[in-house]
């Protein structure tokens, strides 16, 4: 048999959980008077008519109605669902409407599609980044990262290699210190640096 006092509960811990952008409202369908409010923004009040009349859905046997959207106070969009309890006889004994005020999230929603549409990522000035080769050498590696399927903290003896292969192709070995640099990067010794360097095959002219 449906236990109100249950509903009751169950209306203060979800409006809590989701306080204070919820209002729990427990109808009492034989008396038709609202029972239960909490965290009520809806100007309504234990006692007043449930005016329960537009949910056709309830005659169709179902206990889930929503989620639907209507109109709150001061212009604000409530998105709602409504829960029947029944009795044994499976008469609607109560009903526990659960009114999430979507006006906040509306906002957030706009402000980010504003970042989005205003502030589209623009190509990374070049003279910028030219003298970057610490940047380079993270491109370098994302880019192996990606067309070998493997994490940088994964990367064994052959993305390595390959790497520095990149690195020297690309003129980094000419930098001051960027073997130290590599080898911090990679977790590895400067002399296992230089094995890698003297196992990689020379570049073709």
């Amino acid at each position: 048999m449906a236990n109100i006092a249950f509903m009751n509960a169950a209306a203060d811990g979800i409006a809590a959980l989701l306080f204070p952008d919820l209002e729990a409202v427990v109808h009492d369908i034989r008396s038709g008077l609202i029972v239960h409010i909490a965290n009520g923004f809806s100007k309504r009040k234990v006692g007043d008519a449930s005016l329960i009349c537009n949910l056709p859905e309830l005659d169709q046997g179902l206990d889930v109605i929503g989620p639907y959207e209507k109109a709150g106070p001061n212009n604000r969009t409530l998105r709602s669902i409504s829960i029947a309890a029944r009795s044994e006889e499976g008469d609607i004994v109560a009903l526990l409407c659960l009114n999430f005020d979507m006006t906040a999230l509306s906002q957030v929603q706009k402000l980010l599609s504003g970042f989005a549409v205003g502030l589209q990522p623009q190509a990374r000035p070049a003279p910028l980044f030219s003298a970057d080769w610490r940047e380079k050498l993270n491109d370098i590696v994302e880019a192996i990262s990606v067309e070998h399927c493997v994490r940088r903290r994964d990367f064994g003896r052959t993305e390595i290699m390959y790497a520095l292969a990149q690195a020297r192709a690309n003129g980094l070995l000419d930098i001051r210190n960027f073997v130290d640099y590599f080898g911090e990067y990679f977790d590895i010794s400067r002399a296992t640096v230089y094995n890698y360097l003297r196992a990689i095959p020379p570049e073709k002219n």
